[in-house]
Formats: structure tokens, C-alpha cells, sequence
């Protein structure tokens, strides 16, 4: 079977490269949208410390995805291959379509898929499940009141007292430099979240021997990624969303970047999407604005719903085919 973890391997680098490619915006795409950065630096900078978080914290979200999910006895090298492609593949076609999905679900539910088929719902690992249902709905809930009660305060004892558009521009400018620290701190719980996603049932195969070679292998798949195709889910992040500049991006990246970092040290595999997006729509509410672009998040939404069972589908399909010739 070592060719089918050859395989794996290259599975496993693919999800990484376009979970990083559909994650980059969560860290950088409010500095994009409020025109602090561009988007060249951006992506750069973002790999740079997203690369940072998936070798140094990812260990707790790696534990989850290999043996949280189903039984690490029942994880055959041919069903880590299968789950890590079908999250590969649906990351991909969210890509196309310009959409922020969560690589984080789309794994979990190709694991699940392939766990039942393969050895029932008795083998399911049903009190982690459970837990990883439930922090996927309190991780964007937590980003709304964090953004919102981040930027409220700020609105209400800073930029609202002061008059003067000279003294506004020049907090903006302070603002501005403090985004960026913001993102990078962001990126850091990302990456840990991501390479887990991407590599943690292939570690649970090959065993923690070599988990520190196919982690590392991923990260460099999750920093190509970033960088060929990062730029495709910047814009629906930054600009699609709400309107930003630099003290509302600021707002939405440090409690997005608090909550995630938050979940990963917990080891739970949440979506950095779905908690950014969620930080970026209660700084929008605390603005007393219905500038928050009401069609883009029905978009996200409707791809995070349908993520979890579209990825099971697959995966247990896929399974009953290779089965039926291996």
C-alpha cells in the first residue's frame, strides 16, 4: 500500500494548497479591503505567518482530525486518501466560484462519509462530533459579538469624539499599521487550523514518526496555494461584505484572530472563514448600517450548509467505488 500513501501525500498537499489559497482572505482580506495593503504583500505576508502557525500550533486540531471524527483503528490508508481528496475537491470548486467555504467541514464531513460506509455509525467518535458541531455554531456567534462589542467601543470613546477630519484621517493612518500586525496575528491561528484540515488523518495513518515530514510538506502546499490563488477569495472577504477601512478592519481581524487562535487551542477545527466573516458583519452592526452585502453572505451560508453533507455524499461514494476494486 505505500503507493496509495504517495498518493495521499500529493492529496493531502493539494488540500493544503487550496485551503490556503480560500483562507488567505480571512487573515488579510479586511487590510485589502480597507486599501492598506496590496494584494501582492498581502499574500506574501500572510503565507509567511500562516506557514508560522501550521508547524508551531497546530498539534491540539491535528489530534482532532485524526482520532475526534471516527476511530483512528478504522482509518485505512485508502479512506485518508479518499476523505483528503473529496475536501480537496470541494475546496477547489468553492475556489471557482469566488466563495469562502470551510476546509475545516469539508474534511470532517469526508471523514464521517467515509467512517460510516466503511464501518458503521457505531465507530463514530459521536461526543467529538458533537463538540465540533458545536463550536462551528459559537465560532462565527462569538466573531459578531466580538466585533461588534470591539468596534462599538471604539466608535463610542474614541473616533465619535473627535471632530476635526485631519485628527480622523490621522487615527486612520495609525489604524492602518495596526492592520497589518492585526492580520499577521490572525494568520497565525489559521495556519494551525489549516494544516491540520489538510494532513491530520494522513498523520493519523503513517503514525507521528513521520507526521512532522507530511505537516511540512502540506505547509508548503498551503503557501503555494496562497500565493497562485490567494487573490480569488480576498476580494469577496475585504470588499464584498461590508465596507471597510482601516479602524473597522482592525476591529474584525483582532476579535476574528482572538476567537480562532481561542478554538485552536482548544483543538477544535472550526472555520477561520466563517468566524472572520462573522467579526466583519458585527463590526458592520455596530456602525448602525445596513451597508453588510446581505447576497454575498447568503452566498457563504449556503456553502457552509450544504459543506458537511456534500463532502460525506462524496466521500462514502468514493469509498464504495475503491472498495469494490482494491
Amino acid at each position: 500500500m505505500e503507493w496509495v500513501l504517495i498518493f495521499g501525500v500529493l492529496a493531502g498537499v493539494y488540500l493544503a494548497s487550496n485551503i490556503g489559497a480560500n483562507n488567505i482572505g480571512n487573515s488579510m482580506g479586511t487590510a485589502v479591503g480597507s486599501g492598506v495593503i496590496k494584494m501582492r504583500w498581502a499574500l506574501i505576508i500572510g503565507a509567511i505567518f500562516m506557514f508560522i502557525g501550521a508547524i508551531f500550533l497546530s498539534g491540539n486540531v491535528i489530534k482532532t482530525i485524526a482520532g475526534g471524527i471516527v476511530s483512528t483503528s478504522i482509518i485505512t490508508p485508502v479512506g485518508a486518501v479518499i476523505a483528503t481528496l473529496t475536501a480537496g475537491l470541494w475546496v477547489s470548486i468553492s475556489i471557482f466560484r469566488k466563495t469562502p467555504v470551510s476546509g475545516s467541514h469539508s474534511i470532517v464531513g469526508a471523514i464521517f462519509g467515509y467512517g460510516i460506509v466503511y464501518a458503521g455509525l457505531s465507530h463514530i467518535e459521536w461526543n467529538s462530533l458533537i463538540f465540533i458541531g458545536l463550536s462551528w455554531i459559537s465560532s462565527p456567534l462569538l466573531g459578531v459579538f466580538t466585533g461588534f462589542i470591539f468596534y462599538y467601543f471604539l466608535r463610542t470613546l474614541l473616533l465619535e469624539k473627535v471632530r476635526s477630519l485631519a485628527v480622523s484621517g490621522r487615527i486612520e493612518k495609525i489604524f492602518s499599521y495596526l492592520q497589518i500586525l492585526s492580520s499577521c496575528f490572525a494568520a497565525l491561528g489559521i495556519g494551525a487550523i489549516d494544516i491540520a484540515a489538510a494532513t491530520g488523518i494522513l498523520i493519523a495513518v503513517v503514525g507521528t514518526g513521520t507526521g512532522i515530514d507530511i505537516k511540512l510538506l502540506g505547509t508548503l502546499g498551503l503557501v503555494s496555494g496562497i500565493i497562485v490563488a490567494g487573490n480569488r477569495i480576498i476580494g469577496t472577504v475585504g470588499k464584498r461584505i461590508t465596507n471597510l477601512v482601516p479602524t473597522r478592519g482592525v476591529s474584525a481581524e483582532i476579535s476574528a484572530a482572538s476567537v480562532i487562535l481561542l478554538f485552536a487551542f482548544l483543538g477544535m477545527p472550526i472555520s477561520p472563514t466563517q468566524t472572520l466573516v462573522g467579526s466583519v458583519i458585527g463590526v458592520g452592526l455596530a456602525r448602525r448600517t445596513r451597508d453588510v452585502g446581505g447576497d454575498v453572505v447568503k452566498q457563504i451560508l449556503s456553502s457552509w450548509v450544504l459543506t458537511f453533507p456534500i463532502c460525506a455524499l462524496i466521500s462514502g461514494v468514493l469509498y464504495l467505488i475503491a472498495s469494490s476494486f482494491l
